[in-house]
């Protein structure tokens, strides 16, 4: 099997998959026992939501995951056993979760379908107000984004919650403490969505993916908790959910990379099916689709699926990106929900996407370096008829087939 993530220290006194005095946990989870080397080093952090649980608002123990938290829970274990198992991941792995029922729960189906995963728990990972506490989240943010040794490689599965895995994300992601402290607000993650910041040797961090859900079925994709009993099943077995209103931009990065011709053109198959599909339960299926000259044979394909055709915009876009941001990201004018799918290149979406985020022209171009999404990957972002806005997910490529990612 592979090497096993280092364990806790023996002072803790801990067991896999026992408790865990919270001072070595976290730091253990995160410690390497590598050889220097010249070869990088790499971390992969993938943050997972907590799946879908009921009596929202009332005492932790109450907050079982619903029948529809156990199918996210089920569909994110076994998606990302298909990673581990086809080398997608590095083989050195361990779970970290927090001590929440509703997290326990989810994280109880990952060792079901991964071999050779070290399990350990911490407090710290419980929900939490950064705003509040901001010295527990950026403790535990210091222990787990630590860089790995030169030569070593290892994945760290995290089970937590919205608040503190956003929190998490932004300090990746170069935000300063007080302003990753809101980020909460800015974002809305799926249940069991799957959250992948990778962390180099050299101190560098990427964020490949954020709120990633397009790997659970369609028919239990949920956002919100339950308020009171799961009653689900009595009400004819769907989720209890409501599509999002205002605006939902789709950034869709346009297919490409190193496949064959044979790959691509899979590739936007599963991009179009996949913003399709969200049209049933998530976003207005009404959509107007645009795209940069480069994108128009993904963007066509699209368009054809909602029945439209796409609007090709300026060459100037890829450059100056502000004039697509000022157009797209507004409130919808003729009704109370629309959509606006936008197909390009990674840089322009990845602008619009950090402008709506609040940052300034200068901070975005900055950030923009942190980010990095794949081809045929899909961003939405929220705004809603108030004229806030909610990013739903950064870069998901879950939709596309495993070998592709």
């Amino acid at each position: 099997g592979p090497a096993p993530v280092a364990a806790p220290v023996a002072a803790s006194g801990a067991a896999p998959g026992g408790e865990a005095s919270t001072t070595n946990t976290a730091s253990s989870a995160s410690s390497v026992c590598g050889k220097h080397s010249t070869k990088p080093g790499r971390r992969i952090i993938l943050m997972l939501r907590h799946g879908q649980c009921c009596h929202e608002g009332e005492r932790d123990e109450l907050k079982e995951l619903t029948q529809h938290g156990h199918k996210q829970a089920e569909d994110t274990a076994r998606f990302i056993s298909q990673l581990f198992a086809l080398g997608k991941l590095p083989t050195k792995r361990a779970l970290l979760h927090s001590t929440s029922r509703r997290a326990r729960e989810t994280a109880a189906k990952l060792p079901v379908h991964i071999q050779d995963l070290e399990v350990w728990n911490a407090d710290l990972l419980r929900e939490t107000d950064p705003t509040d506490k901001p010295f527990r989240a950026e403790e535990v943010f210091n222990r787990l984004f630590a860089a790995p040794e030169a030569g070593d490689s290892d994945a760290l599965v995290i089970v937590a919650h919205n608040n503190i895995i956003l929190y998490m994300l932004m300090r990746a992601a170069g935000v300063p403490i007080e302003r990753a402290a809101q980020a909460w607000n800015l974002f809305h993650l799926r249940h069991a969505s799957i959250t992948r910041v990778d962390v180099f040797s050299n101190g560098e961090k990427k964020v490949i993916s954020v709120g990633a859900a397009a790997h659970i079925a369609d028919t239990a994709v949920t956002w919100r908790n339950v308020t009171g009993a799961d009653m689900s099943a009595w009400k004819g077995g769907g989720p209890e959910r409501h599509k999002f209103g205002g605006r939902m931009v789709v950034l869709v990065r346009q297919a490409g990379g190193q496949g064959s011709d044979g790959a691509i053109s899979q590739q936007i198959r599963s991009v179009t099916d996949h913003v399709k599909s969200l049209g049933g339960y998530m976003m207005s299926g009404k959509a107007m689709v645009a795209c940069t000259t480069a994108a128009q044979s993904t963007a066509t394909s699209i368009a054809a699926k909602l029945k439209t055709v796409p609007q090709i915009l300026p060459e100037s876009i890829v450059q100056e990106p502000e004039a697509a941001f000022l157009q797209f990201f507004t409130v919808p004018i003729e009704s109370s929900r629309d959509t606006v799918v936008i197909v390009a290149e990674d840089a322009p979406l990845l602008y619009v996407l950090l402008r709506s985020l609040g940052m300034s022209v200068e901070e975005t171009k900055e950030a923009r370096a942190l980010y990095s999404i794949g081809h045929g990957s899909v961003t939405l972002v929220n705004i809603k008829n108030d004229g806030t806005t909610k990013v739903i997910t950064v870069g998901d490529t879950c939709h596309l087939p495993i070998s592709d990612m």
